[in-house]
C-alpha cells in the first residue's frame, strides 16, 4: 500500500510574504522554501551538534533522500494577494552614518492573506506537503521519512523571518491524504512557462548547494574586504496548478513600437495581421522542423469549421485597460497556447517573432513586435494573464449560435462556448450579460469588426465568476482564437 510523507505547516499569522524568482508574490510556498526551512530548523543552535560525523550520515541521508523525491502535492487554504505596504529597516552602514534615522532603507511587502472564512478553524490555516512513497520503496524510505517527521517540529519560519510557522510530520495512507482539507495543487513537470512563474523544488545536490551558500555567507567579511555570498544554483522550477481548474496557458507577449496603436474595434484585424506574420513561409518551415504539428492547424487555424478544434494558437490583441485614463487602444499582442500546452510553442513564437514587422493585408508596415518596454506594461498585462475568480469581457463574446433575442437561449449558448474553450460549466457560479461594455475604452458589440463567418452571430459583453480562481489569458466564444471574447480581471 502506498503511503505519503506529510509535512504540515501552520502559519502563526495569516500572512505569507515569500516571493517567486520574478519578484512577484508566491503562493503556495515552494517546496524548496520548505526544504530550506526544515534544514534550518534541524541545524539551529545546539541541534547542529547532531550533524557531527558520528550522526551526520543519518540526518544527511534523510535530506538527500527528500531532495531526490518527486515534487510533492500541496494542499493550502484559500489565500488572496493583500495590499502592498512599505516599511523601513536599517541598511547596516553605521560606519558612515551613526544616526539610525539617516540610514533607513525602504522595503516593499506584497503578502498573501489567508481568506477569513478559512481561518474559522485552526486546521484550515494549515498547509500540507505530500510526498508519495510507493509500497516497494517503503522499506528503504521508512527511516528517512520518520526522521523528517521528527525534524519538522523544529521548523521556525516559512518565507520571511516574520512568517513564523509551526511544523508537524506524519505518515499518511492514501485515504487519509485524500481527506485533508484545502485546495489541492499538483506539479506539472511538462509545463515550462515562458516567464519565471514556477515554484522552486529541490533536486539532487540541493543540500550541498545550500550548505555552500551558508558558508559563503559566514565568510563574506574577510578583514576589510567584502566577498558577496553566493546564491542557490541547484534547484528546479516546476509549475504548480490548482487541480480543480485548467492549468495556465503559455504565451508569447509583444509590445508595439512607439507611436503605433490600433483601435479596440480592430482587434480581429490586428489578430489577422499577427497570424499572417506567424504563417509566413519561413516561419512555417522552421515550425515544422522543430515540432510534430500541422502548421495549417496549429498556426493558421484551418480546422474546416469544427467547433471542438484541435490544439492551435490563439491570437489575442490586448487593449489598454486597468486605469482611469485607459483609452482602449491596442499596443500589446499576445499569442497563447491551448490549455495543456507545455510552453515550447510559445517560446518558439517569442523568439521567432521578436523584432519582426507587422504588416496589414496591403503589405503596409504597421509596427514592430518588441518585448514589453513601457514601465506600465507589466501591470496592464497582468489584468489579462493573472489569476482571479472574476472576469469581464474587453472584446465581446460571439455566441456559437442564434439566441433569437432570448436571454435564456443566449445563456445556454454561452455555456456551450465555455465547454468549447476547454472549461466545464459547473465551474461558473455567476453570469451577467449586457450590450454595454464593462471597461473604459471598450465598445458596444456592434462596433467590432468580425470576419465573414462570424458576422451573422450575436455578440455580448459578459461578466462571470468561477468557483475557483482561473489563470489567464481567457477568451471565449466563436471568435476566441482571433481577438474576440477576450476577458480581463475587473478592478476591485
Amino acid at each position: 500500500m502506498d503511503r505519503f510523507l506529510c509535512i504540515s505547516i501552520t502559519l502563526v499569522d495569516p500572512f505569507f510574504h515569500g516571493k517567486r524568482d520574478d519578484d512577484q508574490p508566491e503562493w503556495p510556498p515552494s517546496p524548496m522554501r520548505l526544504f530550506q526551512a526544515l534544514l534550518a530548523g534541524s541545524r539551529a543552535g545546539r541541534r547542529n551538534s547532531r550533524w557531527s560525523p558520528d550522526n551526520e550520515n543519518v540526518f544527511r541521508s534523510a535530506f538527500c533522500w527528500l531532495e531526490k523525491c518527486e515534487p510533492p502535492q500541496i494542499r493550502t487554504p484559500v489565500a488572496k494577494p493583500a495590499a502592498a505596504y512599505t516599511f523601513f529597516v536599517p541598511n547596516n552602514d553605521s560606519d558612515k552614518k551613526f544616526d539610525r534615522q539617516d540610514r533607513l532603507t525602504s522595503k516593499v511587502a506584497r503578502p498573501h492573506r489567508i481568506s477569513l472564512h478559512d481561518r474559522s478553524t485552526d486546521i484550515r490555516q494549515k498547509l500540507y506537503y505530500l510526498w508519495c512513497i510507493q509500497e516497494k520503496q517503503w522499506p528503504t524510505a521508512q527511516q528517512h521519512a520518520e526522521l523528517l517527521c521528527r525534524e519538522a517540529r523544529h521548523l521556525v519560519a516559512l518565507g520571511w523571518g516574520i512568517d513564523q510557522a509551526i511544523g508537524e510530520g506524519r505518515i499518511l495512507t492514501v485515504t487519509e491524504a485524500a481527506s485533508l482539507p484545502g485546495r489541492l495543487w499538483r506539479p506539472r513537470h511538462k509545463y515550462r512557462p515562458s516567464d519565471e512563474s514556477g515554484l522552486r523544488v529541490p533536486v539532487e545536490g540541493s543540500l550541498k548547494d545550500i550548505e555552500s551558500v551558508h558558508q559563503s555567507f559566514l565568510k563574506r567579511v574577510d578583514g576589510q574586504r567584502f566577498n558577496p555570498p553566493s546564491k542557490l544554483k541547484l534547484f528546479d522550477s516546476v509549475m504548480y496548478v490548482n487541480a480543480a481548474m485548467p492549468p495556465p496557458r503559455s504565451r508569447a507577449i509583444f509590445e508595439l513600437s512607439e507611436g503605433t496603436a490600433f483601435r479596440t474595434e480592430k482587434a480581429n484585424e490586428v489578430a489577422a495581421m499577427l497570424r499572417s506574420l506567424v504563417c509566413r513561409k519561413e516561419h512555417r518551415h522552421d515550425f515544422q522542423e522543430q515540432f510534430n504539428e500541422d502548421s495549417e492547424v496549429y498556426l493558421a487555424g484551418h480546422v474546416n469549421g469544427e467547433t471542438h478544434t484541435p490544439p492551435r494558437f490563439s491570437y489575442l490583441p490586448l487593449p489598454t485597460i486597468g486605469h482611469e485614463h485607459a483609452d482602449g487602444m491596442i499596443r500589446r499582442l499576445l499569442i497563447a497556447e491551448p490549455y495543456g500546452g507545455n510552453g515550447t510553442h510559445a517560446k518558439w513564437a517569442q523568439k521567432r517573432l521578436r523584432n519582426q514587422v507587422l504588416r496589414d493585408q496591403d503589405r503596409n508596415e504597421r509596427g514592430v513586435l518588441l518585448d514589453l518596454w513601457r514601465r506600465t506594461s507589466c501591470d496592464m498585462v497582468r489584468r489579462y494573464i493573472g489569476e482571479s475568480r472574476d472576469w469581464a469581457t474587453v472584446t465581446p463574446v460571439v455566441l456559437p449560435g442564434f439566441d433569437d433575442g432570448k436571454h435564456a437561449k443566449a445563456e445556454k449558448l454561452f455555456f456551450q462556448a465555455v465547454e468549447q474553450a476547454g472549461l466545464t460549466t459547473d465551474t461558473v457560479t455567476d453570469l451577467t450579460f449586457r450590450k454595454a461594455p464593462f471597461w473604459p475604452g471598450s465598445q458596444h458589440p456592434r462596433h467590432y469588426h468580425r470576419p465573414k463567418y462570424l458576422k451573422h452571430l450575436p455578440a455580448w459583453h459578459v461578466r462571470l465568476r468561477f468557483r475557483e480562481p482561473l489563470s489567464g489569458p481567457l477568451a471565449l466564444g466563436a471568435g476566441r482564437h482571433v481577438g474576440l471574447g477576450l476577458m480581463a480581471i475587473p478592478q476591485s
